[in-house]
């Protein structure tokens, strides 16, 4: 990896441990329904990144946030298309026919 840093195994190590925390605090404020700072977030998906770009599985509590990372922004993308999708059907409204006409 061409970032500087060293895989070394005790920083890597360091770098499981505190995603470890990072995850758990950020677990903590999903269960009490408070939202996770931006910054929180980014940090540990780019320690789930660098983790994985070294072959590091990832601590327990990081991948089961990372999943819901992944689940959330799986249901805003859909919910997005809905709403694209319901926002169309609204403009093509006045071109539909009604059931009796003939065309």
């Amino acid at each position: 990896m061409s970032s500087g840093i060293h895989s070394s195994p005790a920083r890597l190590s360091e770098v499981s441990r505190l995603a470890t925390l990072l995850a758990d605090q950020a677990l903590d404020a999903q269960i009490e329904r408070r939202p996770i700072p931006d910054l929180q977030l980014r940090a540990l998906v780019e320690a789930a990144e660098l983790l994985d770009a070294y072959g590091q599985a990832l601590p327990p509590l990081l991948g089961q946030v990372m999943h819901e990372i992944n689940t959330e922004r799986a249901d805003a993308k859909q919910a997005r298309r809905d709403d694209e999708i319901g926002r169309l059907a609204w403009m093509l409204r006045p071109f539909r026919s009604k059931p009796n006409e003939r065309h």
